[in-house]
């Protein structure tokens, strides 16, 4: 294995045009002999907020447009609370210093009734075999950085990935998806 730190972010590159991870950019929560574990960050999906809380019965007092993210293919009927600060719920994994990810309905629970937190729910993760993720990366597929939350948090993810890009010197529009620039 080669050694690839985690947590870190990966960013695809755009020879990546799988439509699962196409202009990704990935929370690389875990990586070990065994496999890696991930979440997208920057793909909305068009289910609210207030619908995965309502299928919980738990209230939900945030904006009404509030929208899930896919956090990735694997598992999509399951979710993931990805929140920034020193909050910590039950099963909490500090994944870098304030940022926490929890899989707990308490979390999800905390952020319905205080929704003002920053927060993202994420349905599905991403996840490889063992030595398939350093293939991909060896192959190019994507560009290793450590770990933003702004990137995660500040931006609109329609422009997340360009700005990810660019945070390490690369410019997407001089970039080729095989030969044609990205505009």
């Amino acid at each position: 294995m080669d050694h690839i730190p985690a947590p870190g972010m990966l960013i695809a590159m755009p020879t990546l045009v799988d439509p699962n991870f196409f202009r990704s950019i990935i929370l690389l929560v875990s990586h070990s002999d065994e496999g890696s574990f991930g979440l997208i960050v920057n793909h909305p999906t068009d289910i609210t907020v207030a619908s995965v809380c309502a299928e919980a019965d738990i209230p939900w007092t945030g904006r009404h447009d509030a929208v899930a993210f896919s956090g990735g293919p694997v598992e999509r009927e399951r979710g993931w609370v990805l929140h920034h600060g020193d909050h910590s719920f039950e099963g909490t994994q500090r994944v870098i210093p304030g940022l926490g990810l929890s899989a707990s309905q308490d979390a999800l629970t905390a952020y319905a009734h205080d929704p003002d937190g920053r927060f993202r729910l994420l349905l599905g993760y991403a996840g490889w075999g063992p030595g398939q993720l350093d293939e991909e990366l060896r192959a190019g597929a994507w560009l290793l950085t450590p770990p933003v939350t702004e990137l995660i948090f500040d931006l609109a993810p329609g422009k997340a990935w360009r700005e990810a890009l660019s945070a390490v010197g690369l410019d997407a529009a001089q970039l080729t998806d095989g030969g044609t620039l990205l505009n």
